[in-house]
């Protein structure tokens, strides 16, 4: 997509197409969709004054409107981010795509099912094997947020129990990383769901700490967490911490929700006992929440002092603004207060400011 005064390689012109792509245009317009998502093909064009006459309207158009700011944006561009973009595209067709394509195949005839791992907001993961080794593929639906999820990986690299970028396509809206070991904490079932321990959720800690000393923020969804029994847990969605105003002590708060949920069955809205079954699954699901908050907020305060009354702080600032509105980690107005499973938790969280 440039006039070409020494030869480069596709792969080169492909990288300079993505990085204008996710720079020189508009985050998550139309214009930055069309460049990332015919990267490949805009990259077989070597002079931009020269036009193939079988290229369609839309790409015409699309390298009409930005001839002028892409030919100013490879002149200020520095070639690291270029240089890291044609390796990974080099890297994704030595590797990788050979494997994308039959699996994308596969998906199309029976859904992949046993290949399957699980689906998000943007997109749905599978299991691959490659070279003997396994990894996750996840296709996305928006490639523009596709393109906004590698960043933060990008910051990631090398922090332990979080998701790992390996390789992407956005000619097959994919993204391939290190595939983490663990289950879905959503799918642990209240009668055999595993014994947290202390170590696991000072690890737990510890991991959102470190991302966030790289600038990267998680996404609290219980969903976004693996655990393993052997490795503890995993990270599986993060931003970064640019798009999000949520301090690092509201972060760990939240790991709350991940520590203590559980893959409940549907009680029948339409049954005559529903009112009766809904009290029960409530009352179990606090003899779950109160232990663990005890336990999660006594290790806050034992080992991190500084993150503990940092949220105290704020959610005192917040709570003082009636403007808003926020919820109490422990809401009382909830929970069977005189429940002899309950109060004696209730008792050691209120000694404790909760």
């Amino acid at each position: 997509m440039e006039k070409n005064f020494r030869p480069k390689s596709q792969e080169h012109l492909q990288a300079q197409v993505e990085a204008f792509g996710d720079k020189g245009v508009k985050e998550f317009s139309d214009e930055q969709k069309k460049l990332l998502q015919h990267s490949a093909e805009l990259a077989k064009i070597d002079d931009i004054d020269n036009l193939p006459s079988d290229l369609s309207p839309e790409l015409v158009e699309l390298i009409e409107s930005n001839r002028k700011s892409y030919i100013e944006f490879l002149r200020r561009e520095k070639g690291k981010e270029i240089q890291f973009r044609k390796e990974n595209i080099e890297h994704f067709k030595e590797k990788f795509e050979d494997t994308i394509k039959a699996l994308k195949e596969k998906i199309e005839i029976d859904g992949a099912k046993e290949q399957y791992l699980g689906s998000g907001s943007n997109g749905d993961a599978y299991r691959i094997e490659v070279g003997g080794k396994e990894y996750a593929a996840k296709f996305s639906r928006l490639l523009t947020q596709a393109n906004f999820e590698i960043k933060p990986l990008l910051r990631a690299e090398g922090i332990e129990h979080t998701a790992q970028l390996v390789a992407y396509s956005f000619e097959h809206k994919v993204v391939v990383m290190e595939l983490l070991p663990g289950t879905d904490v959503t799918n642990f079932l209240p009668e055999n769901a595993p014994e947290y321990s202390n170590e696991d959720i000072v690890q737990l800690i510890e991991t959102v700490q470190e991302l966030d000393r790289n600038g990267i923020v998680i996404d609290p969804k219980p969903s976004n967490f693996l655990y393993d029994k052997k490795e503890g847990f995993s990270v599986l969605d993060f931003h970064l911490k640019e798009a999000h105003k949520e301090s690092l002590a509201d972060s760990i708060i939240s790991l709350r929700l991940a520590l203590t949920t559980r893959k409940w069955p549907r009680l029948d809205y339409k049954a005559n006992d529903y009112e009766e079954k809904l009290a029960e699954q409530n009352i179990e699901q606090k003899k779950i929440y109160l232990p663990m908050m005890v336990r999660f907020l006594t290790i806050l305060r034992d080992k991190f002092p500084e993150i503990l009354e940092d949220y105290k702080r704020a959610y005192a600032e917040r709570e003082a603004n009636p403007r808003i509105r926020q919820i109490p980690v422990i809401d009382r107005r909830y929970i069977q207060v005189d429940h002899p499973d309950l109060a004696p938790h209730l008792e050691k969280l209120e000694k404790m400011g909760f």
